[in-house]
């Protein structure tokens, strides 16, 4: 994606530094557009060694080539003024156009967003406030704390995270997800052995947090069941489960409520009886250790009434294709993902996937599990 950021004169634009690496660590290309005030506080090497472009300003603007208030907005695709200062608010409702940054918003015409960052006085004054409600624009609101004019309150920039997340989404709505209720499963189950062990697996839960991220964007409701931690925006809803059993009985609750499900956590096929306290290895009188495992229920085949794809993952690729194939059938699935594990194994940070459905087989190319989580809910949208 094309991003443009203008920075406003305000102190919380050493945020905007932070900002621009995570959309450059996205893979997108990142221009800078500046007030004279702006400079003041940083220079316009900082931002260029940055994002690698030419910050345009006043002393920068060139009508012979694409580097312009015109053009440059015709190249971006969202406009992010981050910090924007209660000035630069009430001028943008106004209409009013005396510097090189207020002319390139009036001239933009695709998705804006306002990151406002002012002291509480002047955030809160009702000129301001009337400015907010009048801009039809997205608003990211700002947070309280201690300033740095040494007031406390409303009217530092919100965090460059929730600002990142919050531009992805406007970017990546998808009219098909939008206000849909969706679950999402990660990471692998726990069975307590004794109070001390456990059996567990490799998985790491990065497919299923990828995907929670992905249909978040798109617009869904998202609630994330994970045995994992996750830094993901706030937005998604995120519960924790351990056993075979927790995961059950959260699902039996959020089912009924949802219209998909993603069940891409690796659930435990059998578990032992937990002993209370810690088994003592002087007390098993023996060289070997056989430890009883009794048949979990299968979850995603119990589960009806909601959209479901399964999650396949094999070290055998002919045979692993054919058990997702069956699992398919057996577990009353709307679609099955199937990947190779001798490829990608667990933890790594990309996968290659094949959508599987009644109907045809979809190979989705090696890629980040981000581009993956973005191709399966793009299938998904078909069965």
């Amino acid at each position: 994606m094309n991003i443009l950021i203008g920075v406003t004169g305000s102190i919380a634009i050493y945020k905007t530094l932070e900002l621009i690496r995570l959309f450059v660590k996205n893979g997108d290309n990142v221009k800078v557009v500046m007030t004279k005030s702006a400079q003041n506080f940083i220079t316009p090497l900082t931002f260029e060694s940055l994002t690698k472009n030419k910050v345009l300003t006043e002393e920068t603007e060139n009508w012979a080539n694409e580097y312009n208030h015109i053009d440059i907005g015709k190249w971006a695709d969202i406009f992010i003024i981050a910090p924007a200062t209660a000035n630069t608010i009430n001028k943008l409702n106004a209409g009013i156009a005396d510097n090189l940054l207020l002319q390139t918003y009036l001239a933009f015409t695709k998705p804006i967003l306002l990151a406002p960052a002012a002291n509480t006085n002047m955030y809160l004054h009702p000129t301001t406030q009337n400015s907010f409600k009048n801009l039809p624009h997205h608003i990211i609101e700002a947070n309280s704390g201690l300033l740095a004019c040494g007031d406390e309150g409303i009217g530092k920039m919100a965090d460059v995270k929730d600002i990142f997340y919050k531009a992805l989404k406007i970017l990546n709505s998808d009219e098909f997800w939008k206000d849909k209720n969706v679950i999402v499963t990660a990471g692998g189950t726990i069975e307590k052995i004794d109070d001390v062990r456990f059996i567990s697996n490799f998985s790491s839960g990065k497919m299923g947090e990828n995907l929670a991220l992905t249909l978040y964007l798109a617009g869904a409701n998202v609630i994330l069941l994970s045995s994992k931690n996750h830094n993901l925006p706030k937005e998604i809803k995120i519960e924790k489960f351990d056993s075979v059993k927790s995961l059950k009985e959260k699902l039996d609750l959020l089912v009924p409520k949802n219209e998909y499900l993603f069940m891409a956590a690796a659930v435990s096929d059998y578990s032992p009886t937990p002993v209370s306290g810690k088994i003592k290895k002087d007390k098993l009188n023996s060289d070997t250790w056989e430890l009883k495992l009794h048949k979990n229920i299968d979850i995603l085949a119990s589960i009806n009434g909601i959209k479901k794809i399964g999650f396949k993952a094999e070290t055998d690729e002919v045979n692993g294709i054919n058990s997702a194939k069956k699992a398919l059938i057996s577990k009353n699935c709307d679609a099955i993902c199937f990947n190779l594990l001798t490829k990608n194994n667990f933890g790594s940070d990309e996968n290659e996937v094949i959508f599987i459905t009644k109907n045809k087989e979809i190979k989705l190319p090696q890629n980040s599990k981000f581009e993956i989580a973005k191709m399966i809910i793009e299938e998904t949208k078909n069965v």
